[in-house]
């Protein structure tokens, strides 16, 4: 094995026309016991073909740096060339160019030839590099190189970085075949050159160290610069080789270690490794370039209808804002707030416009005097929403306009109103475009004036006049006040009605009444006549009608139950009938005066003092113990017999204050509480019978009723 080595790394002394020797990189393969040792120099062929050899122990380290500063400095004097390319043989031709400057060298498993006593056949050399090779006179002797043990020896440690070579980043390199190793010395860092260089240029960037007396010869630095360019081819071989082996790596027969991909620094490798671009990444560079030419158009487009947008949002103006007018019970409101929306761009974009007039509700200065009260909207096909509101916040209407003309004011008093017009989408073609709502809330008092009617404007003295009050708003009774007493205003079928009877010695002329109803004062004028009342004188007392009850002579049990508030009208129904079926004698009529003892003069004129006059009516029928019925309907209050010359006595109340009162029966079919109707049985009659009639506390003429010449009470 040493022997082996030592004829592997012996280099002759003599060198005569060296021919450069290139192996395969696939053919050669070491012995599997024999690792191939690897060298820093390319060694020159002999003449004859065989490998010279050195000596093992002969290796010198601070020669081999030597020649490592001797290869900077050659570097740095050396000027950078074009690229040039050795043809290589068509066994060697690599698949791909790497780059030959300034990029480190991979190592490369060991390409020596296995050891052999055998001469080996030489390497075919390309024509071109013989015919331009000149022929290299006897050299005495050869540069000194790194011993090839020296390399094996440090084979698995990392070569020193240069300024050519950076370090290799913690990574062992691969160990490279003698070609290779003479390469990294002699041509790394050095320029490409073009065709055949001449020997001036070629003798500087040579790694080799020649001796001092050999520095000028030409032929020397010509077998240099062949040499170097030979050197140069191997490198870029392997470098190819070695690019191929990792793309496909095939098994390997020693132990070399994984040698690490090339680093390329130059700019023209990373031009050429720059991968294509894909067709989805073409693809989505050309999305990318139209997607922002549609962005530029859409953003130009919408400046320019952004301005437009402006300018016709400034032409609508509150000119094109509608004119709604609103009246009620003949009065014109004014509204409150509005809030319309001016359309822009079509529908979807629109001016608002809204403002609150009055936060408070307008007050109308007129009283509203109907009860049902017109409120018109112009124009009318807006939809509208009317709330009323009562003094206590309580809802009485709650509709559309149209809706209120129907409504009836149950009563007067303050209310409160709003008003909303709407006009939407849906309104009229020619405002369709205009939408909003505008609002009025104002605030009105209902002040209806009932009717006053005075139903009889000329009675007679003894008769009944009437008054008659249409419907209030109030709920309330009205009243009335004048010389004439009354009982007051009871509800009657279409208002209030009051009787007023009349005394028999009333004041005769006209009569001022006041009636007061809703808040409204009426003043009525009444006109009373004279009755025509007839007299009696008599010459002594004895002669005087008896029995006689005067007004004042009335009991105290019949006195109290006239100051009793009446009840419902009962003669609406049949009216009045006199009391008896058969005929009957009056011998005392309501207003007859009876006098005794006046002189023939006081006769003649009706003047004098000392009489009595009559407020009610003595009956006597035809036959005693006559049946006596109802005149009309009512209700009894008193049936009882009261002694002395009142007898049996009966009180009927038939409504409003008019009750009827009968003195003197012997007997009585009905008892108080008794609801008794027109005509029913009543009683049995004594000699005489006193019949009265009274509204309140005043008497009137009970005949005028019973014959239905009372015209007052016809109304009710």
């Amino acid at each position: 094995m040493e022997e082996d080595k030592k004829s592997t790394a012996v280099q002759p002394e003599e060198a005569p026309k060296p021919k450069p020797r290139r192996r395969k990189a696939a053919s050669p393969q070491p012995a599997a016991d024999t690792p191939p040792a690897p060298t820093d120099s390319a060694e020159p062929p002999a003449a004859d073909g065989q490998s010279t050899k050195k000596p093992a122990a002969s290796p010198k380290k601070p020669r081999a740096k030597k020649n490592t500063k001797t290869t900077k400095t050659a570097k740095s004097k050396t000027p950078k060339a074009a690229k040039t390319t050795k043809k290589a043989p068509a066994d060697e031709t690599p698949e791909r160019k790497a780059p030959a400057q300034e990029s480190p060298v991979p190592a490369a498993p060991d390409l020596a030839e296995p050891k052999s006593e055998s001469k080996p056949e030489p390497p075919e050399t390309p024509a071109r590099e013989d015919a331009a090779a000149p022929t290299v006179p006897d050299v005495p002797s050869t540069p000194e190189l790194p011993e090839p043990a020296e390399r094996a020896e440090s084979a698995g440690t990392e070569p020193e970085p240069t300024a050519d070579a950076p370090a290799a980043d913690n990574t062992p390199a691969a160990e490279a075949p003698p070609e290779a190793a003479a390469a990294d010395t002699a041509v790394t860092d050095t320029p490409e050159q073009t065709g055949d260089v001449p020997a001036e240029d070629a003798a500087e960037p040579s790694g080799l160290v020649f001796s001092d007396d050999l520095a000028n010869d030409k032929a020397l630095a010509a077998e240099a610069a062949r040499m170097a360019n030979i050197s140069r081819t191997a490198q870029l071989s392997i470098a190819q080789i070695m690019a191929g082996l990792e793309e496909d790596p095939a098994p390997s027969a020693g132990p070399a270690p994984a040698s690490e991909a090339p680093q390329h620094d130059s700019t023209d490798d990373d031009e050429d490794d720059e991968p294509q671009d894909t067709i989805p990444q073409a693809l989505g560079r050309g999305v990318f370039g139209m997607f922002k030419w549609l962005l530029l158009v859409v953003l130009f487009v919408l400046i320019i209808a952004g301005g437009g947008v402006a300018w016709l949002y400034r032409s609508a103006t509150p000119d094109m804002l509608p004119e709604v007018k609103v009246t009620f019970d003949g009065q014109e409101l004014a509204p409150t707030a509005y809030k319309w929306h001016v359309p822009v761009v079509g529908s979807f974009f629109r001016r608002t416009y809204a403002e609150t007039l009055n936060s408070s509700p307008v007050v109308l200065e007129d009283a509203i005097s109907d009860a049902s009260p017109d409120i018109i909207v112009t124009p009318s096909d807006y939809s509208t929403q009317l709330t009323i509101t009562d003094a206590d916040k309580e809802t009485v209407y709650e509709g559309s306009a149209t809706a209120f003309r129907s409504y009836l004011f149950a009563e007067n008093g303050t209310f409160d109103a709003k008003l909303v017009v709407t006009a939407s989408d849906s309104a009229a073609e020619d405002r369709s475009s205009v939408t909003g709502t505008e609002t009025w809330q104002f605030r009105f008092t209902v002040s209806i004036k009932p009717s006053v009617t005075l139903c009889t404007p000329t009675v007679q003295q003894g008769s009944v006049a009437a008054v008659r009050v249409g419907s209030t708003m109030s709920r309330t009774e009205p009243t009335l006040t004048g010389p004439l007493e009354s009982t007051g205003f009871v509800r009657a079928a279409n208002g209030w009605i009051c009787y007023l009877p009349i005394p028999w010695n009333a004041e005769t002329g006209n009569t001022e009444l006041t009636v007061t109803a809703d808040g409204y004062t009426e003043t009525l004028t009444l006109s009373v006549r004279a009755a025509s009342y007839s007299y009696k004188d008599y010459s002594a007392k004895s002669q005087l009608t008896s029995p006689y009850i005067g007004a004042d002579d009335a009991p105290d049990a019949v006195r109290r139950l006239l100051t009793t508030d009446g009840g419902e009208i009962q003669w609406a129904v049949g009216g009045f009938v006199q009391p008896f079926l058969d005929s009957f004698d009056t011998p005392l009529l309501y207003g007859m005066t009876e006098y005794v003892g006046r002189s023939y003069s006081e006769r003649s004129t009706n003047y004098g003092y000392g009489g009595r006059t009559s407020t009610n009516v003595v009956i006597k029928p035809k036959k005693s113990k006559d049946s006596m019925i109802v005149p009309a309907s009512g209700h009894v209050l008193l049936a009882e017999d009261l002694g002395g010359s009142y007898g049996y006595t009966v009180v009927i109340d038939h409504g409003a204050g008019l009750r009827s009162i009968f003195y003197g029966l012997t007997a009585l079919d009905v008892e108080a509480g008794d609801d008794v109707k027109q005509g029913q049985l009543l009683g049995t009659s004594g000699r005489t019978v006193v019949a009265e009639l009274r509204i309140g506390t005043v008497p009137i003429n009970p005949l005028l009723v019973w014959r239905g010449q009372c015209d007052g009470l016809k109304y009710f």
